[in-house]
């Protein structure tokens, strides 16, 4: 079996590029490749949101600056959507407003252009490892909301864990799958858990 990203054995990771910038698109690209990642790139900021409705990815790196949608419009659809894909902001013009924004709308990182490929690499390791301190954001004061939120957190990193194996989740989690599949029809979380483990 081939090594992923990280240097182990299993899937390689999936990583969504996103830069206007062709040039760079494709520098990154083929870096990532070569150290194991499975690379989607776009320079077309408009067909991100099909994308990633679409493909399962593990990161997201967005270029903040774009025509069309730029970064900081993508970021909040994205988070909307999938709360639990880690997005990493790469950008020359990220100012202290634009990047605190970016951090309060769930941005992972915030990496400076221009940055070697090591670095990304670096970011992207990073964002793979933090998945399991499941980062909450409460949007409400209400308990039972606050609850719904933790809960999808730790269904969705036992997912992840178990690679979309329903059954292995349910073991991680100290539940029984039928309990698992309740939580997870409740959650609204079917449509990722079936696209992730037929991907």
């Amino acid at each position: 079996m081939p090594t992923n990203g990280s240097g182990q054995r299993g899937p390689a990771p999936r990583i969504l590029l996103v830069d206007d910038d062709g040039e760079a698109l494709t520098v990154c690209e083929s870096s990532l490749t070569a150290r194991g990642f499975a690379v989607t790139a776009c320079a077309d900021s408009a067909q991100v949101m099909a994308l990633v409705r679409t493909r399962p990815f593990d990161v997201a790196v967005l270029d903040l600056r774009m025509p069309m949608l730029e970064g900081t419009d993508l970021l909040p659809l994205i988070k909307k959507d999938h709360p639990e894909l880690p997005v990493i902001i790469a950008s020359a013009y990220c100012d202290e407003a634009s990047g605190r924004y970016c951090r309060e709308m769930g941005a992972r990182e915030i990496i400076n252009k221009p940055f070697s490929q090591d670095a990304l690499v670096a970011a992207i390791h990073r964002a793979l490892s933090d998945e399991e301190a499941i980062p909450i954001m409460l949007t409400s004061l209400s308990l039972t909301e606050a609850r719904d939120q933790v809960t999808r957190r730790l269904i969705l990193a036992a997912l992840r864990k178990a690679d979309w194996n329903q059954s292995r989740a349910a073991i991680l989690l100290g539940i029984s799958r039928y309990a698992l599949l309740r939580w997870i029809k409740r959650l609204g979380l079917a449509d990722t858990a079936t696209r992730r483990h037929a991907a």
